[in-house]
């Protein structure tokens, strides 16, 4: 069951950036560029291993979790949202996929798909499943590591608690909780980007 998911979750993807690709060629015929948007947000400072953001507000599509396990819910999370941005909603309008995904750890675990910056709030369509919804994602101030390879809870846990301790080093604020931010499509097999997030208390 679970690889029978796996090859559902990469013909997924696959259809992502098929309709990205296409609505990219039908606007603007003179780009060859058909990557997956990112997320914009401003570095404030490298430090010995992790970097510190600044993230400004953005639109999210997103969907609570039953718990903090990443093995539980990223499939069914991930399938949900990708039912709203390929038209599930009250326009039946498509919406371009834009990197990372996001997955919030704390009390109130979350999946979330960042949407593109030329949509406002007031155009999104509202989704038809009542368990996603569209909302403003406040600006935060956040540490990052980044590590390679494929996700997992241990993997999730290792790289959180091994920036807590770069930030006790630094003697900088946090919160005892953390987000993970997936780049790549399954298909990717090297070069995979990864990152796990910190947001920082009281940050100068």
């Amino acid at each position: 069951m679970k690889y029978l998911f796996l090859i559902g979750l990469i013909a997924l993807t696959f259809v992502v950036i098929s309709r990205n690709s296409a609505t990219q060629q039908s606007t603007d015929s003179s780009s060859s560029n058909t990557d997956t948007n990112s997320v914009q947000y401003k570095t404030i400072a490298v430090k010995n291993g992790f970097e510190i953001r600044e993230y400004p507000s953005l639109a999210v599509a997103s969907t609570e979790l039953n718990s903090r396990s990443y093995s539980e819910n990223s499939n069914s999370g991930f399938r949900k949202i990708a039912s709203y941005i390929f038209g599930g909603n009250s326009s039946n309008q498509q919406i371009s996929m834009t990197s990372p995904v996001q997955m919030d750890m704390g009390e109130n675990p979350s999946m979330s798909f960042f949407m593109p910056e030329n949509l406002n709030i007031d155009d999104l369509p509202v989704p038809n499943r009542k368990d996603v919804y569209v909302h403003i994602q406040p600006s935060k101030i956040v540490a990052v590591i980044q590590f390679s390879g494929w996700a997992s809870d241990t993997v999730l846990e290792e790289q959180f608690n091994k920036l807590k301790v770069k930030l006790k080093k630094e003697g900088i604020e946090f919160e005892d909780s953390y987000s993970y931010l997936g780049y790549n499509p399954p298909y990717k097999l090297i070069n995979r980007k990864n990152e796990v997030i910190i947001p920082l208390s009281n940050f100068q």
